[in-house]
């Protein structure tokens, strides 16, 4: 069954393209795994707040092993840690991570 990993950030104010920049890097070919994801979207919130702008990333799975399978690719390899690492000067704010399976109802 699907698996969907959504992901709400926080991006400081005038830095919505250096997030853009770091989730670019990250669909390079240097990150391909041997598993990976059926699908990506970025959502923005249609009523951002005064000083901040959230983005919300789908990630779309063919089922929890593929997600369990690029989970760890991510968790072991160095330069992945380190270009989402939080630091004092990331654009984003990781808020919240929520993992949905799909639910077919008998």
């Amino acid at each position: 069954m699907t698996v969907l990993a959504r992901f709400i950030y926080e991006v400081k104010p005038g830095r919505t393209g250096d997030f853009l920049e770091k989730l670019a890097q990250a669909g390079s070919s240097r990150f391909t795994s041997p598993v990976m994801p059926r699908e990506f979207k970025l959502f923005r919130c249609s009523v951002p707040g005064p000083d901040t702008e959230r983005l919300i990333l789908h990630i779309e799975y063919d089922d929890m092993a593929a997600y369990g399978a690029r989970t760890a690719y991510e968790a072991s390899n160095p330069e992945w840690r380190a270009l989402f690492e939080a630091t004092p000067d990331s654009p984003e704010r990781l808020l919240s991570v929520e993992l949905l399976t799909e639910f077919l109802p008998l």
